[in-house]
């Protein structure tokens, strides 16, 4: 199983990591003056959260480390806190992810910082036991993401059903097991006491799993474009679909400000693009609007 004191697994992860992160940068590098040169930015950033997470799991803890064990294991856990906070937010950005309560990302990070502190930093420190930290902390975040995980699956579902191409229901399934994964990353190394094989392999996949998105992107973006009839608009109609989509959070009052006309004749501006693209409503715009702006 090891090589060098190496996990055979933890090198296969890392090479994959490696060629990911090759391969979305040279995109990137090519895509610096497109549109969608942030999305590519944000997955670069997540596999590279990926990576550092698997190299920091197989260094730490180890006996032979001039670092104490603590040491080691704060630095272990605060990694593993890190990526999986960025892969929410990762989620949360690509998939339109929803959780019961809407969240502020800086405000839901300062608490779960806060968590760790108290829960595992400071039980870790006094009893020296990362048997008990590691119950205490990850067990509250296990509560946590359980409270939502109905939520999210049921939203992730019901996208697969209401979305008629095949590649944006794949997207769909993706946002849902990506979710999933750290879910999962939390349960196995409580059930299974921080077993490295069996919690970074279902961490890991998860990442792999969403990579798969990456490579199906200049699909999903055909498919979007499709998806969206503006040749059964008029040009008005057209216009106001496409700042909507540009601007998801624009006020209806606003919208008209910026067209320079009432929010009557925007009513029916917005009853008749409902009507030729089957848009349901605002909300599908907002769900839409990331993949659009890509696109």
């Amino acid at each position: 199983m090891f090589v060098f004191g190496i996990h055979i697994s933890t090198i296969i992860y890392v090479l994959i990591f490696l060629i990911l992160i090759i391969l979305v940068a040279t995109n990137l590098l090519i895509r610096l003056n497109q549109k969608d040169k942030p999305y590519y930015i944000r997955f670069l950033l997540l596999l590279i959260a990926g990576l550092i997470y698997n190299i920091v799991e197989e260094l730490f803890p180890d006996k032979n480390s001039p670092l104490d064990l603590i040491t080691q294991y704060i630095i272990s856990y605060t990694t593993g806190l890190a990526s999986a906070i960025y892969f929410v937010s990762y989620l949360i950005k690509e998939y339109e992810v929803r959780f019961v309560r809407r969240v502020d990302l800086f405000m839901t990070g300062a608490i779960i910082l806060f968590i760790f502190i108290c829960s595992f930093i400071i039980p870790l420190t006094l009893t020296k036991s990362i048997n008990i930290s590691r119950y205490i902390f990850l067990s509250i975040i296990l509560v946590i993401l359980l409270v939502n995980t109905i939520s999210i699956i049921k939203n992730q579902y019901l996208k697969f059903k209401s979305n008629k191409e095949f590649f944006l229901k794949v997207h769909s399934i993706n946002g849902a097991i990506g979710f999933l994964s750290i879910v999962l990353f939390v349960f196995t190394i409580l059930a299974s006491s921080g077993n490295q094989f069996i919690v970074q392999t279902f961490y890991t996949l998860g990442f792999f799993i969403v990579s798969i998105d990456y490579f199906l992107y200049p699909l999903r973006k055909k498919e979007i474009k499709k998806s969206i009839p503006f040749e059964k608009l008029s040009v008005r109609e057209a216009e106001v679909l496409m700042i909507l989509l540009e601007n998801p959070n624009l006020k209806y009052a606003e919208l008209s400000q910026r067209l320079n006309i009432s929010e009557k004749t925007l009513s029916t501006h917005l009853s008749n693009i409902y009507k030729k693209t089957e848009i349901k409503g605002k909300k599908e715009i907002h769900e839409m609007s990331n993949i659009y702006k890509d696109s």
